[in-house]
Parts: structure tokens; sequence; C-alpha cells
């Protein structure tokens, strides 16, 4: 993907590597049940290592948190879509425990407050414009996030869907085919399964690749 927007631009308040180059990265991912990472995390994190000249690991929400295994500056990124509990509780608390741990971290915004994570989303849509396919999301708070995926509905010009409201709404629309939004396989996914190619979002090469690029951008 050469149309990725670097995340020094995507980000003007970046804080300032200076003399750095390459800081190491953490990924804040969510995992299965009991802590198991879906094989596409592991490939993500495998690829962006080979890229930079750094470490790359991952922070697993399912499973009990570890130390850094560097004493590089690091930036901690959620790979999280939705502004849910995890983005506004759990994260922080990552970082607080780090910090307590003597690392130097610096948090990210949560992949879902990325608009070139976005873009990398509408051009693989693209071929779905003329469907009746609406997307369908991890469940959140009523009014939590109402704002954000409004906004997000009008970028992507389709409707958005709670996981838990899709029977409903699959009973009003019987022609509506459920295109999921998650990273990588969960039950949500494994319920509503593929339509016409659309697997999770990392299992898509130009998704994937398009991300590779913009985490590696990261001084």
């Amino acid at each position: 993907m050469s149309t990725v927007t670097p995340a020094c631009r995507s980000f003007p308040l970046l804080p300032n590597a200076g003399s750095e180059t390459n800081r190491a990265i953490r990924l804040i991912v969510h995992g299965r049940s009991g802590g198991v990472i879906p094989e596409s995390l592991m490939s993500l994190c495998e690829s962006l290592q080979k890229r930079r000249s750094a470490p790359v690991d991952l922070e697993v929400l399912t499973a009990d948190g570890s130390p850094l295994t560097t004493d590089q500056t690091t930036w901690l990124v959620p790979l999280l879509l939705w502004p849910g509990a995890h983005a506004r509780s759990d994260v922080p608390m990552i970082r607080s425990r780090l910090r307590s741990q003597g690392q130097n971290v610096q948090l990210l915004p949560f992949l879902g407050a990325w608009d070139s994570w976005w873009f990398l989303v509408a051009e693989a849509l693209q071929p779905f414009a003329a469907s009746q396919t609406v997307l369908v999301h991890h469940p959140l708070r009523p009014g939590l996030a109402d704002r954000f995926l409004d906004q997000l509905a009008k970028r992507l010009q389709r409707p958005l869907i709670s996981y838990d409201q899709w029977p409903e709404y699959r009973r009003r629309y019987p022609d509506a085919q459920p295109l999921t939004l998650a990273l990588s396989p969960n039950r949500m996914t494994e319920s509503l399964g593929e339509v016409d190619g659309w697997p999770p979002l990392l299992n898509q090469p130009m998704i994937r690749q398009g991300l590779i690029e913009l985490l590696a951008s990261l001084p």
C-alpha cells in the first residue's frame, strides 16, 4: 500500500522521538479466551518486527500482563477498533503498570481512532458498494459510542449494526448480509461466517499490509 498516510502525519501531536530511532512497539490485542493469540496477530507482529530494527511484542488482554523485554522507549499501540471499556479502562491500566515497572512507554490512540486505518477498510469495502451488506461490530454500551458509530457509518457508507442487534435487523431486512468488523477470528466472525470473501480484517492482504506499513512508519 503506497497510499497509507505515515503515522507521523496521521498524528500531528505524536511525541517527538528526538535522537532515538525506531522505538520498540508493544501491540495491545484482545486475544481469545485463555490468552490464545490468533495466528493473524502473531503473523502481524512477526512481519512488523522484520521491518523495524527494534523489538515488537504483544500485550494480550485475555492473558496475564507481562513485562517489556527491552529498556528502550516503547510505543504502546492498542489494536482495538472501538471506544469501549478496553480502550477506556484496560489500556490506561496497562500503561500505568508498565510505568510502575520503570518502563518508558508512550501511549498512542486506539486503532479505531486512526483515519488511516478506516481508509484501508473503506478501500476494501469498495467491491461491496452496490450490495445489501451491513457492517456488524462488537456490542458497545448504549449511548457511549453513538457519535463514533454514526460518523463511521457515514464514512463507510453503510449501516453499522451491533452483533447483539443483528438477529432483529435480519428479521426486518432478510436480504441483508453481514460483514463483520473484527481484526481476527472470534466468536462473532465464526457465528456469522464469511460473506463473499470478507474474512476478518487482518486476514485481508491489503488491510494487513497497509497496517504493517503504517506501524512501520512510527519513529
